[in-house]
């Protein structure tokens, strides 16, 4: 879900959520919400072994079984401000992870930059900074988590104080069966009681990424009344767009694109010129459907191929980039050259399409 919704986010949703945190829902989130099924029932069978035993402690000490009850639940309320303070620290450790993670990706994308310019401690001092800050975080979360184990270990003790001093205060004879017995049963309500730290901790994460998740789920999509689809070969225009009106900013006045009116015709070759920030590559974000309309009609007639200005070039030969892993066929291959105006870049190159490229196309030019 999580990553279909990345794939139709809106332009606007997409620059709250950088790739690093839509990375962290995928990888932790997500799994510490699958994690929970080992948890789920526990709630409710430690409240199911707490009252069990508190009736045969009744059974066999009287009264003074109310005072295991009242050990039980000061045992219980002492985690609700510690449990809050866990999740408060989960959500802290959470954001700084997706700090760190939209730092590294960025840093990595541009490495190439970095290294020109000598800045990679600069940077990497920049992520160990960032890292400082996610290790304070951790530190809180595993300081509380540890503090709540603190409070269950001793539980039982005092359980057990409790219960056999409010029998000596009230005068219940303590038999050797009477003690055994009740010995006993405060042993078995030690299990849930050891393992309600652990339940706490996995509700309160389990919480906070569920409550991340939702709201990156909640994020607008793109709309997809944008673009009229028609069938492939139904019209005799393949993309028709008339009083076309796009804004980036829906709320802002001023729209990107106005009175756009365009018919383009099966078969036609089009270039769209102008000077830098005059709206081309909008131009091609509205007939993706990413640019949101504010009104008139886009039709596109069959389908839609999008190749972006970024190049992405394997190190070998020119023959296995063109191919990409598939067999060779001769005649498509010469129909392909041939539609990207390759022959004369490959007549011009020594070894033809047997060239090895290097790293980041270095023997290439921009246009090849």
């Amino acid at each position: 879900m999580i990553y279909n919704k990345g794939l139709t986010l809106s332009c606007q949703s997409k620059q709250s959520h950088t790739s690093g945190e839509i990375i962290n829902f995928m990888i932790v989130d997500a799994e510490r919400v699958g994690d929970f099924s080992w948890y789920l029932h526990d709630p409710w069978m430690v409240a199911l072994q707490v009252a069990l035993a508190l009736f045969i402690l009744y059974n066999a000490l009287g009264l003074a079984s109310i005072a295991a009850f009242v050990a039980n639940v000061l045992v219980l309320l002492a985690n609700i401000p510690l449990r809050k303070m866990l999740e408060k620290f989960q959500y802290k450790l959470m954001e700084s992870k997706d700090t760190r993670m939209k730092a590294t990706s960025e840093i990595l994308r541009n490495m190439r930059i970095l290294k020109l310019q000598g800045w990679e401690m600069k940077f990497l001092s920049k992520i160990f900074g960032i890292r400082r800050v996610e290790e304070g975080w951790l530190k809180c979360f595993v300081y509380t988590n540890a503090m709540i184990d603190s409070v269950f270990l001793v539980a039982p003790t005092f359980v057990s104080v409790a219960t056999f001093g409010a029998c000596m205060f009230l005068g219940v004879p303590l038999e050797s069966g009477k003690i055994l017995s009740a010995l006993a049963t405060l042993r078995i309500l030690q299990e849930p009681i050891y393992n309600l730290p652990g339940t706490i901790s996995m509700i309160a994460q389990t919480k906070v990424s569920l409550d991340r998740i939702a709201a990156f789920l909640q994020l607008d999509d793109l709309r997809l009344d944008a673009i009229e689809k028609l069938p492939s070969g139904s019209s005799e225009t393949a993309i028709e767009i008339a009083d076309g009106n796009f804004s980036w900013d829906m709320s802002s006045p001023t729209a990107t694109l106005k009175d756009i009116n365009l018919k383009v015709s099966h078969g036609m070759s089009v270039a769209v010129c102008g000077t830098v920030g005059s709206g081309k590559s909008s131009f091609l974000s509205c007939l993706l459907g990413e640019l949101p309309k504010i009104s008139g009609t886009l039709k596109l007639c069959g389908t839609t191929a999008y190749v972006a200005q970024s190049p992405w070039i394997q190190s070998g030969k020119i023959v296995d980039n063109i191919l990409f892993g598939k067999e060779m066929d001769r005649d498509k291959y010469d129909k392909v050259l041939e539609a990207c105006a390759l022959k004369k870049d490959l007549e011009i190159l020594s070894f033809g399409d047997q060239t090895v490229v290097g790293e980041w196309a270095i023997n290439l030019s921009g246009g090849q």
